[in-house]
């Protein structure tokens, strides 16, 4: 409200509106004094020139500041002097045009109690003055009634014209206001369609880890044992290569499901068969494998049976490429009415090194991450490498 204020009636335009008025009052006063002296007339001129002046400067001073003393003493040094005025002019009927501007200014620069109070001094005052100076009652009657009227108008059409900037200046607020949401939900959007793309990249390349360098690094095994033995068994060496074509095909099979929906990137079947195929290819490569699940089998989500079906891949790699181990076991307990637990234990060198730097292991996070799950693992020396997952067998719906 204060800066709609300041911004109707701080304007040259009102400046001139008031002068107008004044200057009308003040030039009716002269017109019908008759016989005038210097004295008075000098007299006459100043009041209207400190009028007029405090009129437009005063009241822009303190208009510009918050203090709620400086706004009454404007009103107790403007009332006199309009007065003054008034009292100078016994006949015309004009004279109330220069204490009207007053009307205006306590809108502006008042409010409750004290704006009733400065306009009952206006009106009570300019009764009075017009009682004494044109001779009683009757002019008191006929002249206050018309100045009330003009108080009423005053009153009103300031007020409204108040609200109608505030609510202006409302409205501009809340286009803004508006203006800097959508810029923020414009960022908002780049911000989610950003951290999806990256979240996206970030699943192929666990994809691709986990599924394809899985097959890869079980392929190569394969490999490399048929050459070792290649001489000395070629019958064993032919099997080796035979396993290592049917991993080739799982892969491939692997890759074209990837591509084609990616919402199913594991073959299908039964999670534990699967699993078990997976710990075939490991025992095939000189690691005893062995499964085993504790309590019913139940179905799972598709994300939760994937992160376990990564993670058993994962732990199986790290086997063959790292641990030198010759025995791997994974269990799958069923047992508990909302998680299901992953046990991987190796029987390996362990080590002292971080668990959390190689990319397997943190996709291995990131999904059990997303699923609200937890994950522990150990490695070390001399006690093999162990993973710990927990994994709801609900997850929600997104």
């Amino acid at each position: 409200m204060r800066e709609a204020q300041r911004s109707i009636f701080t304007g040259s335009g009102v400046h001139l509106a008031f002068s107008v008025m004044v200057l009308a009052a003040f030039f009716t006063t002269l017109s019908t004094i008759q016989d005038i002296s210097i004295p008075l007339l000098a007299a006459t001129l100043l009041i209207g020139v400190i009028y007029l002046t405090i009129g437009i400067y005063g009241y822009q001073a303190v208009l510009l500041r918050s203090a709620y003393p400086y706004r009454i003493l404007y009103f107790l040094i403007q009332i006199p002097l309009g007065m003054s005025l008034v009292f100078l002019d016994g006949q015309s009927g004009f004279d109330f045009l220069a204490l009207l501007p007053l009307v205006g200014h306590s809108v502006i620069l008042l409010q409750g109690i004290g704006r009733q109070i400065i306009n009952v001094l206006l009106l009570a005052g300019y009764a009075l003055l017009t009682g004494v100076t044109g001779g009683g009652w009757q002019a008191t009657w006929a002249n206050a009634p018309i100045f009330l009227a003009g108080q009423i108008f005053i009153l009103v059409f300031t007020q409204m014209a108040l609200n109608e900037e505030n609510a202006r200046r409302e409205v501009q607020q809340l286009v803004q206001n508006l203006e800097i949401a959508n810029q923020k939900l414009r960022e908002y959007a780049l911000q989610a369609e950003e951290l999806a793309i990256t979240r996206e990249r970030n699943r192929l390349a666990r994809e691709i880890h986990d599924g394809l360098g899985h097959h890869l690094t079980a392929i190569n095994i394969q490999i490399r044992a048929a050459q070792a033995i290649l001489k000395q068994d070629p019958q064993q060496a032919v099997a080796l290569l035979g396993k290592a074509e049917s991993l080739t095909q799982q892969a491939l099979h692997d890759v074209r499901q990837s591509v084609a929906a990616l919402r199913v990137p594991f073959a299908e079947g039964p999670l534990i068969s699967q699993l078990q195929r997976i710990l075939e290819a490991g025992s095939a490569a000189g690691v005893k494998a062995s499964l085993k699940v504790q309590g019913t089998p139940q179905p799972l989500p598709p994300q939760v049976a994937l992160t376990i079906l990564r993670a058993v891949q994962e732990g199986l790699n790290n086997t063959l490429k790292h641990a030198h181990a010759t025995q791997i076991d994974v269990n799958l307990n069923f047992e508990a009415p909302s998680e299901i637990v992953l046990t991987i234990q190796d029987n390996g060198i362990g080590g002292t090194g971080s668990t959390h730097d190689g990319f397997g292991l943190l996709g291995m996070r990131e999904r059990v991450s997303q699923l609200k799950g937890h994950l522990e693992i150990q490695s070390d020396p001399g006690r093999g490498f162990r993973i710990e997952m927990i994994l709801p067998k609900q997850v929600e719906s997104k």
